[in-house]
Order: C-alpha cells, then structure tokens, then sequence
C-alpha cells in the first residue's frame, strides 16, 4: 500500500473536525508499529487522563495515535515524554462496531483514542491532572515470605522475584478485576503463586519434563544445523529437562500461568514457553523472543 493511501485509510478512522485538549500521558513512551504496510509507522502513546473540550476532566484512560515515516523514527516527531502534560489538537476515534463484528473481531472502546495532529504547549499543570499523576505513581507492594512484589499499574500486573538458591524467577501476577486504582490487589494470582511456591521443586520438575516431550525433537533438529566437529551427542529428553531453567512466569487474574525458561543454549537463545491451567492441565509448549 501506498503513502498516501495508508493516510487515508488512517484518517478515516478518525473524525474530521478537530478539538483542542490537555492530556496527560502514561508512564510508557511511545511505541509504533507498521500502519498497515511498510510505508508508514504508527506511533502511539497511552494517554492516563485528560481535559475535553469542554473543560471537564475525563479520568478513563486513552491512547493518542499518529503517522510517521521512517526517517521520523528518532522522535517519532512529537517527542512525547512519559508522565507530562501537553496541550494538544486531535481527532476522535470513529468507531465501528458492526464491521469488526462482521469480521468476528472484538469491538475495543475507542471513546478516548484520537488521532494527534498538533502539540500546541508542552509541560502544562492542570492541578487536576497533577493529582492525577500523583495517585498513578502511588506505591502498592504485597509482601509474602517468598517475596515482595510492587503494582506496575501501566502493565496492571505486580512484578518481583522468587529468590533461589542459585538464581531467581520472574513474576508477575495480573490485578485483581475490579480493583480500585490505589488499592489495587492480586488476591487471585496471588493464591496460584503460593501453592506453587509450596510444591515448586515437584511442580517445575513436571514442567521440565514436559517441555522435554514437546521440545527435544526440534532441540536436535537445530543441533543439526551445527557444522561443528566433532558432531555433538543426541539430545535426549532427559538431558533437554536438565539443562532448561525457569527464568520468569506470569499468573493472570484466573488462574492461568504462562511459564518462560532459559533454552540451555539448545534454540540460540529463544525462551521456551508454555500454558498451565488452573486445574495443572500444561499446553501449547513453544519458542518464543
């Protein structure tokens, strides 16, 4: 697709008229992915809070979206910051329900994401705004014996560590549905955790060999494509458990853990990952980063 013709499949999505409107951005800086080619990028930045055009303060979080080109990448032209105020002219999202449904896509709320055409004054302080900010950044940790773990409300997830003797595993734990902002919990995810930590040596040792099962077939299919002399020993799915480790895993708020372990050096690198349901039941072991 074309320059031009990706802009005007951009500019459709949005409304024509503009409005001016102060916004505050989240504590991530901007990202961008391809629009819908390779011409153009689409940069975005979260948006926690913002002033309509008609004054009041809107607290729903929201997403600014715009058009940049290769070149532009540095910056990604607005230079947008995380965690300030700017004054900004927009236009807002058009929604589209009935062609997403035809489609069997998910209809998102798009009631506060707009498309970015000016930054008009930078580091504003609309007290509001600024009380705002300050909930956002208001501390949350839960602290268990095996760990402490802080609120990263942007990703609404808490994150730290279980400390072992020889290294340490990853976690984080989704918030509670419902929660309240500034009294966020992970009570769910939570009680997975702690009945995991509980059996953890038998549990990961089920893990292993079940990566094992799944994976040491395509280990030995990359260990061919090694030229080196002389010709290293088949992998088995004993040797394939041992030298895989759990590094990081992720319990959302129903229970499902995601598992990511270091390769062994066996997929240059990649994560091996895979799924455990709530009732153990492990699936969908792949390659992954």
């Amino acid at each position: 697709m074309s320059e031009k013709r990706e802009r005007k499949a951009f500019d459709r999505r949005y409304e024509s008229a503009h409005i001016n409107i102060v916004v505050l951005t989240g504590s991530i800086g901007s990202g961008a992915t391809h629009f819908r080619g390779e011409s153009l990028w689409s940069p975005s930045i979260d948006v926690i809070a913002h002033v309509d055009e008609t004054g009041a303060i809107v607290s729903e979080e929201g997403v600014l979206y715009w058009l940049a080109t290769g070149e532009q990448r540095g910056t990604w032209i607005h230079d947008l910051k995380p965690l300030t105020q700017y004054v900004v002219r927009v236009r807002r999202a058009i929604s589209d329900p009935v062609a997403r449904k035809k489609l069997g896509l998910p209809v998102p709320n798009t009631a506060h994401h707009f498309a970015l055409e000016q930054v008009i004054e930078r580091d504003v302080h609309v007290p509001a705004l600024d009380e705002r900010m300050e909930r956002w950044l208001q501390p949350n940790t839960i602290s268990r014996d095996f760990g402490s773990f802080t609120l990263d409300r942007a990703f609404e997830c808490f994150i730290g560590d279980l400390h072992r003797d020889d290294s340490a595993i990853g976690v984080s734990l989704d918030v509670d549905e419902g929660s309240v902002e500034g009294a966020e919990t992970c009570t769910v995810a939570l009680s997975y955790l702690t009945e995991l930590v509980a059996a953890l040596p038998r549990v990961e040792a089920s893990w292993r060999a079940f990566a094992a099962t799944k994976l040491t077939g395509l280990a030995n299919d990359w260990q061919q494509e090694d030229d080196s002399e002389p010709a290293p020993e088949p992998i088995t799915a004993d040797t394939f458990a041992r030298r895989i480790r759990l590094s990081e895993l992720a319990i959302n708020d129903e229970g499902l853990i995601t598992t990511y372990f270091d390769d062994g050096e066996m997929f240059g690198g990649h994560s091996i990952t895979f799924y455990v349901e709530p009732d153990g039941t492990m699936t969908d072991a792949h390659l992954a980063g």
